[in-house]
């Protein structure tokens, strides 16, 4: 790495910067375009000679009313040519502007406008009724004509232009700040154009865009990073601002392609929905264009990473027009860019750039510019910055502080939030944590006041756990917080991935996901509890979490607070006048008696309704009104509303419909408890004796109690589940006469949904089974059992993620209530050792399989299990006993 020798002194820029000199430097560009404005399939421009002429016209015409130098005025409206027209004209006669945000609450939008000051605001149409009924003492100039009263168009302010004197000191204050609030209430501070110079001169001078850019701006403007790197800085270099139509995906990738966008000023969220997208149409492709597409792409950031060399932008470029033909270069900033979103895009050929910086900070403080860049580095302070670590740890890890020309003089109106934020010597302490490597480039570890400090000193990153137990597709959204002296995680699931893999019990596929992350991590990060939010976690605009609303949120979701249900319409009035959806409704209410049951609330979520829960709900519905529902209709309700609608679809009295749920043996089914024929015989022998000898030799297994086992069944065999080794350590336990005897379920998503093992399944007795199915399930173990067969049953029905016992699924309760057969515990010890949930290939362990002594199921109905019902209670007991069993059983 080596870094360019600095290029601003031959910019020719002005050493004194004001809103004057901008827009003078404007003018001077004439027809070239200046701003695109996206909507639909039109895109508007305007010319900077014309963005010049109309700034200045305003400016003539707010001066005609008064509006002087230093005067703070407020400035909503969305992103847009008017809301650039205003700000350069405010800017020009050195108004103190705070730009608001549109998404602000009025209780917040109160406390700014009064803190600030304000008599005037120039607001958009769509605002200007909330904005006067927030502050009726506000002086209003709608951006166009308007009705309210008291409130003046800014029409008429161009035609009454008057000549005005532009501001020339560039120490002057420049606009008004208020911190977004991620830990705490906002405090306001006051950038000047000097802060805001300080920066623009370097991103000006490193040319990262020109006049031949049009660069995409999807952030408000409001904030200072995409105001100053986004506006500022290409309005300073000539290039065109592109406002999409809306900032989501669809529209920001019809700017991209309407204006052939070459550059975009976006943050890491943007970026990692970009490489989303992408991911979901490689898994949409064929297995071998998918398996090649990836193997190019690690070669290029190989490429990229060894040897500097970027050959994707000539690996991918087709890849590359599908998103924009011209785009190649991508700025990030608001948070950390990770290295897994940030390596495709470079792999990809594109240009990636990110810095560092705050608010208080004119939103920059270092860079990767050209010529002086390190990748998964924040880059190095700008020209006049400077930049140390205050106690730093063994890690080189400590709190960043910073001084320099860009850094604001302090907080309005809080002397003790200036004692708190900047040192005695003058460096301004960022409350982010950080470390520099040997060549200056700062690397950012998270933030102090986010840091979590637990018993005994240990200290946790919370966004660095985030990132890895986030990383399962089972979660749209996690928070790590501290919760009586633990770590514990607020968790917005994905319930399409839930529905899509192989449970829809969303708690227990998202704790198997958190505790397979867990395994590997030191005792200290490993989560205590989690609790599931039903709404998006509540953000910055630019995605940071605000932290200081997690503890009360997740206090909320753990006590199973349901979604507030919106009032109700007459579409739901209708609804509940029926007399099905009103008998449901009332059922709930007697069935679910303590939940917050309403018609948004979550069947699953909010009810509890599991699989096995819907088979008996859907078994009184049959009976006592006469309706009738498929297994499969739980996975696509999401709300008790739509379970109301489609109980008024079905018809009482008409015919069941296909796959209605009914634990008779389905005939297709029946096929795989058939005992086979010789050839099939033969194979189960040849695959009993090759499983013996690799069983007990590789992992001298050891069987302790198979003597209490009954000679003949039918009967249960329970285990535990820690591995994909059980079902072979189970049957090289047995003899072969009771092996031969033994039927298995099987997870129909992982083994039967291809063809070629099917006769290896038969040859073994294994039938499928699927939570999803419970009916079906149940139905092929009772038939098993009433041929005589030895099922084995694995109640926790996932893998254990962490090698622990998990809670028993109330099926096996079904089966014994039902069945009324001897159950027999078996704990297997070792297995999760030699293959945990994630690995792919077995380390060769000592293992042990102890049997207990069978258990009638009279004596399991005896036993002291939780549960409301019967059969939760016997899978409970049941459960306490195979715990028993495993505290005696050691491989």
């Amino acid at each position: 790495m080596r870094c360019a020798t600095n290029r601003e002194q031959h910019t020719g820029m002005p050493v004194a910067w004001t809103f004057g000199t901008l827009l003078e430097d404007l003018a001077g560009r004439g027809e070239a375009s200046a701003l695109i404005a996206v909507a639909g399939d039109t895109a508007h421009t305007l010319s900077y000679g014309a963005l010049a002429k109309r700034a200045r016209a305003l400016a003539g015409g707010l001066a005609t009313l008064g509006v002087a130098a230093g005067e703070p005025v407020a400035l909503l409206a969305p992103n847009g040519v008017d809301w650039v027209v205003a700000r350069l004209a405010l800017g020009a006669l050195g108004v103190l502007v705070l730009a608001l945000d549109e998404l602000s609450s009025e209780a917040d939008l109160r406390i700014m406008l009064a803190d600030s000051g304000c008599r005037r605001g120039v607001t958009a149409p769509s605002h200007a009724a909330a904005l006067h009924s927030i502050e009726p003492r506000l002086d209003l100039i709608v951006m166009g004509e308007t009705a309210l009263p008291g409130a003046r168009s800014w029409n008429s302010l161009f035609d009454a232009a008057a000549p005005f004197a532009a501001l020339t000191a560039p120490d002057a204050p420049a606009m008004l700040v208020y911190t977004s609030g991620t830990t705490g209430p906002p405090k306001s501070f006051v950038l000047s154009y000097a802060n805001l110079w300080a920066n623009l001169r370097s991103l000006v001078a490193a040319q990262l865009v020109g006049p031949a850019d049009a660069v995409l701006v999807p952030l408000p403007l409001h904030h200072v990073y995409p105001f100053l790197v986004g506006l500022l800085t290409c309005l300073c270099s000539g290039a065109c601002i592109v406002f999409p139509e809306a900032a989501s995906g669809p529209q920001i990738m019809a700017a991209i392609r309407l204006a052939e966008v070459s550059a975009i000023v976006g943050v890491p969220r943007l970026y990692t929905a970009i490489i989303a997208a992408l991911e979901a149409r490689l898994a949409a492709s064929r297995p071998v264009a998918r398996i090649a597409f990836r193997a190019l792409l690690d070669f290029s950031v190989f490429l990229r990473r060894r040897w500097g060399i970027a050959a994707g932008r000539y690996l991918f470029e087709r890849q590359r027009c599908k998103i924009g033909p011209r785009l190649r270069l991508l700025v990030s900033g608001g948070a950390r860019l990770e290295p897994e979103v940030l390596w495709p895009l470079v792999g990809l050929g594109f240009d990636v750039r990110s810095g560092y910086g705050l608010a208080e900070t004119a939103s920059i403080f270092t860079g990767n510019l050209p010529g002086c860049e390190r990748m998964e580095s924040e880059g190095r302070p700008f020209q006049g910055g400077e930049l140390r670590i205050a106690d730093p740890d063994d890690q080189g890890v400590g709190e960043i502080e910073l001084r320099g020309p860009n850094i604001c003089t302090g907080y309005r109106h809080s002397p003790e939030a200036n004692a708190e934020a900047f040192t005695p010597d003058g460096w301004f302490r960022t409350g982010d944590l950080g470390r520099l490597d040997a060549d200056g480039f700062l690397y950012i570890a998270g933030r102090r006041k986010e840091t979590i400090v637990l018993g005994g000193g240990k200290k946790v990153h919370p966004e660095e756990l985030e990132k890895l137990y986030g990383a399962s597709p089972y979660m749209r959204e996690i928070a790590v917080l501290e919760r009586s002296g633990s770590l514990v995680a607020l968790v917005v699931p994905n319930l399409e991935a839930v529905r899509s893999g192989p449970t829809i019990r969303v708690d227990e596929a998202i704790r198997v996901a958190l505790a397979t992350r867990a395994q590997g991590l030191p005792s200290y990060q490993r989560l205590a509890g989690f609790a599931l939010a039903r709404a998006a976690l509540p953000r910055t605009r630019l995605g940071k979490y605000q932290r200081f609303l997690l503890p009360a949120l997740y206090e909320r979701a753990l006590a199973g607070g349901a979604a507030p249900m919106r009032p109700l319409g007459p579409a739901d009035e209708a609804l509940l006048a029926q007399a099905a959806a009103r008998q449901i409704y009332d059922l709930l209410a007697t069935r679910y008696p303590g939940k917050a049951l309403n018609l948004d609330a979550h069947p699953q979520l909010d009810l509890g309704i599991d699989s096995l829960e819907w088979l008996s709900l859907s078994l009184i519905l049959a009976e006592r009104f006469g309706l009738h529902f498929v297994e499969a209709d739980i996975a696509n309700l999401a709300s008790v509303r739509d379970l109301l609608r489609l109980a008024v679809s079905r018809a009482p009295g008409a015919d069941m419909p296909q796959g209605a749920v009914t634990r008779r043996l389905q005939a297709e089914d029946a096929q795989w408890l058939k005992s086979g024929g010789f050839g099939s015989v033969l194979l189960g022998l040849l695959l009993y004796a090759l499983n013996r000898i690799v069983m007990r030799s590789a992992f001298r297994l050891r069987v302790e109690g198979a003597n209490e086992l009954p000679a003949d069944g039918p009967y249960i065999l329970v285990a535990n589940h820690g591995s994909d080794l059980d079902p072979a350590l189970l049957a090289a336990a047995l003899d072969y006469r009771k092996a031969r005897q033994l039927a298995w379920g099987g997870d129909a998503t992982r083994l039967f949904t291809k063809r070629w093992p099917r006769p290896l399944l038969r040859a073994l007795h294994v039938f499928p089974v699927d939570e999803r199915t419970p009916a079906r399930t149940l139905a092929l173990a009772e038939a098993a059992l009433k041929r005589g067969r030895i099922l084995v049953w694995f109640p926790e029905s996932w893998r254990s993620p962490d090698g622990a016992l998990q809670r028993f699924l109330p099926g096996i309760g079904w089966l014994v209530e039902n069945a009324k057969v001897a159950v027999v515990p078996a704990y297997i010890a070792g297995s999760f050792e030699a293959m945990p949930r994630e690995s792919r290939l077995p380390r060769l362990c000592p293992i042990r399989v102890c049997f207990g002594k069978p258990l009638s199921a009279a004596t399991l109905r005896g036993l002291a299990g939780e549960g409301v019902e019967a059969h939760q209670r016997v899978a409970d007991a049941l459960q306490q006993r195979l715990a028993g069993l495993g505290g005696q059983c050691k491989p």
